[in-house]
């Protein structure tokens, strides 16, 4: 069991949170990522990663063992996970996809079982450790990786996907995806500063909110699993709401897209969810622009800065932090939260 109560309060931070109500306009009035996005033309994603979004992305009909292709395209998707395994593989089914028996039961635990989330009351301390290891790559040559600056080659950064160790019964089970409950989905369309619609806005990245303890407790477990000390890049306060913002990207076609889904409101006595469509289908849609509250999906990745010819160490530079949508699962509208905008009328001293 992963304990951070020992730490709490001990990791440094180097630049406080930039205080930003929901409804004050940033100095800057474009996104934070819009330069970014608007190039971002070549997602490049893992066998790996690409196998989990399509799990993630819909339910499926299908039934039994599957035959020796689909069989070995779940093996061939798995890569060094399976290395070094002498024994077969037993496979099974997961809401119709083809996955292992070690998979199917860290998928239960977290998407059925609805254990070990972020952000649930239930769970204050989640059995989960953070991984993270960076390796170094050019700016200019990941467009597609997201950035708290409009700026689309920054200096040199070293770049890690986090991976999550789950532990279940005394078991490790590793996953590339966290939930956090309670957070709110805003897909409300976006302007910016001239007024003109941001069309990037739903399509590769969307503001998510999340409680501001909540978003303490993810930063915590970062720095307890990782050693690296997480920045505030890329983040807003709202005081007010006491609400993070986070920019996070969206995959958009032909890749799989995530998931929108709503609560079945007939079936009270369980908590199950029927799928709407993708998040880029349903923010086009008049009647889903609005802000909802739900449980949020994510995989997660960082960047620190560095040089080519030398590794950067927790001991000198902070981690950013970057998040991916995976899926959304929803109870509702929340009219009660205001929408980060981009509008210089709408500017007002921060208090």
């Amino acid at each position: 069991m992963v304990s951070v109560s020992e730490h709490e309060g001990d990791f440094p931070t180097k630049s406080p949170f930039k205080k930003l109500r929901a409804t004050y306009n940033p100095n800057n009035p474009k996104p934070p990522v819009q330069e970014v996005r608007r190039t971002a033309t070549n997602w490049q994603i893992t066998p790996t990663r690409r196998r989990w979004l399509s799990i993630m992305s819909d339910d499926k009909d299908a039934q039994g063992e599957g035959d020796e292709v689909e069989q070995q395209e779940v093996l061939a998707s798995m890569g060094d996970r399976n290395e070094g395994s002498a024994s077969p593989v037993s496979m099974v089914r997961w809401r119709g996809h083809l996955v292992s028996e070690k998979e199917a039961k860290i998928l239960k635990h977290v998407f059925d079982d609805m254990q070990d989330h972020f952000g649930n009351r239930k769970c204050e301390s989640p059995n989960i450790k953070f991984n993270f290891d960076p390796s170094l790559f050019l700016c200019k040559n990941e467009p597609y990786t997201y950035r708290s600056h409009p700026d689309p080659t920054p200096q040199d950064r070293w770049h890690g996907e986090l991976d999550f160790t789950y532990t279940i019964n005394h078991e490790a089970y590793n996953m590339d995806y966290i939930a956090i409950d309670n957070v709110y989905f805003d897909l409300n369309p976006k302007y910016d500063g001239e007024g003109k619609q941001i069309k990037d806005y739903g399509h590769s990245w969307i503001y998510v909110y999340v409680p501001d303890e909540v978003m303490s407790r993810v930063k915590q477990y970062f720095y307890t699993g990782t050693g690296w000390s997480p920045s505030d890049e890329g983040l807003a306060d709202d005081r007010n709401a006491e609400l993070v913002s986070i920019p996070a990207k969206i995959y958009p076609a032909p890749n799989p897209e995530p998931s929108f889904w709503t609560r079945d409101a007939e079936d009270r006595a369980n908590l199950s969810f029927t799928r709407v469509g993708s998040v880029q289908s349903v923010a086009k849609d008049a009647d889903y622009q609005k802000i909802h509250r739900g449980i949020g999906v994510f995989a997660m990745s960082a960047d620190v800065p560095g040089r080519e010819n030398r590794k950067p160490t927790p001991d000198y530079e902070d981690a950013q932090l970057m998040f991916t949508l995976i899926s959304a699962r929803t109870f509702g509208p929340a009219v009660a939260v205001a929408p980060v905008v981009y509008a210089p009328r709408l500017r007002s001293p921060a208090s």
